[in-house]
């Protein structure tokens, strides 16, 4: 697993693509997309710690983020074309200060016609690039925290807020400027962003790798994205790139165990523990009933959800060789249930792998 300090311009795509290359790794998978304007902490799965994804992307995420007053946009970001702008100046930087506190808690609001967010098979973005009118429903979005931190100057020309929120998964921040914007009655668009956490995971980890480099490539055919060719940043004076080996070893480096990053309780159970008859089981894809003397040995662990997975209390139980993710379920006359659902082979997901 990869901490990345992804710079503005790349996609989250174009960002597995490079980890893809530079590793000459196939399975790679990113736990939460970054729009191309944003920045901040990707959290990479690499290999078959891709199974993992799921448990990573449900997590709630922090960002520091940047509202311009005074112009709306296509995208609801600065990289849309405007769409309504209003005279703004310290009054209305005022009023969207004391407005954010306002959006703490649970929101129904639309999600920006320039997302990910599919409609009959398509992603919005698309339909939206090709000009054709999308109008997406209203879904839950949660603010856990907001903290207003600084406005602009009063002799600023485009007034702004900045600050930090803590959002549930599936909250589009620019969902939230247009929101802001429309309790304060003045068209507002996100001007910057910047992830600083994923779940427990933050940017200023210092294991995080940090000075990725964007090189833009000469402009592709009209109506295709930008071109980038991304790198780190060198130490010393040598101003060249680095080689794709300095790269794979820079990553490989960087390359944590997924235990470290996996949002659930983890038990280490020692080859001869005599309840490795019940692993093996496990390790096998079998459901064991959950006895009383088996629930004593596991944790208490909160209910999780992931990607396409059921609400559940989950435990991830590691064995010489073994990653076993299980959850309890109740399964009628048999009674409540130890199902696993990951399997990982502890070679596989080593950090020297």
């Amino acid at each position: 697993m990869l901490l990345l300090d992804k710079p503005e311009g790349p996609t989250s795509h174009d960002v597995v693509a490079w980890v893809r290359w530079c590793l000459g790794v196939t399975q790679v998978g990113h736990c939460g997309t970054l729009d191309p304007a944003a920045s901040g902490l990707l959290v990479v799965c690499v290999g078959a710690a891709t199974r993992l994804v799921p448990y990573l992307t449900g997590v709630d995420k922090v960002y520091r983020a940047r509202f311009a007053l005074g112009r709306s946009t296509t995208t609801e970001d600065r990289e849309g074309d405007t769409v309504a702008l209003a005279p703004a100046g310290p009054r209305e930087r005022d009023a969207a200060l004391a407005a954010l506190g306002g959006l703490h808690g649970p929101l129904m609001l639309p999600p920006p016609a320039f997302s990910a967010v599919k409609i009959d098979g398509q992603r919005a973005h698309r339909m939206a690039r090709r000009g054709e009118l999308v109008e997406l429903p209203p879904r839950p979005m949660t603010v856990r925290s907001v903290e207003a931190l600084a406005g602009s100057p009063d002799e600023c020309t485009e007034p702004w807020v900045d600050a930090t929120i803590a959002v549930s998964k599936g909250t589009y921040i620019r969902a939230l400027a247009v929101e802001l914007g429309r309790r304060i009655e003045l068209p507002v668009h996100l001007a910057a962003l910047h992830r600083l956490a994923s779940g427990a995971l933050r940017v200023d980890d210092p294991r995080a790798l940090t000075g990725i480099t964007v090189q833009p490539l000469p402009d592709p055919r009209p109506g295709l994205p930008p071109k980038l060719r991304l790198g780190l940043a060198r130490a010393g004076q040598d101003p060249g790139p680095l080689t794709r080996p300095e790269l794979r070893a820079a990553l490989k480096a960087a390359l944590l165990d997924p235990c470290e990053a996996l949002p659930l309780p983890t038990v280490a159970i020692p080859a001869d523990d005599p309840r490795m008859s019940t692993l093996t089981r496990l390790r096998h894809g079998q459901a064991v009933p959950l006895d009383a003397e088996l629930a004593a040995w596991l944790p208490e662990s909160a209910p999780t959800t992931g990607e396409g997975l059921p609400e559940a209390s989950r435990v991830a139980l590691r064995t010489d060789g073994y990653l076993i993710v299980v959850r309890r379920e109740t399964c009628g006359e048999r009674g409540e249930m130890l199902r696993p659902e990951r399997v990982l082979a502890g070679e596989k997901v080593a950090p020297t792998a």
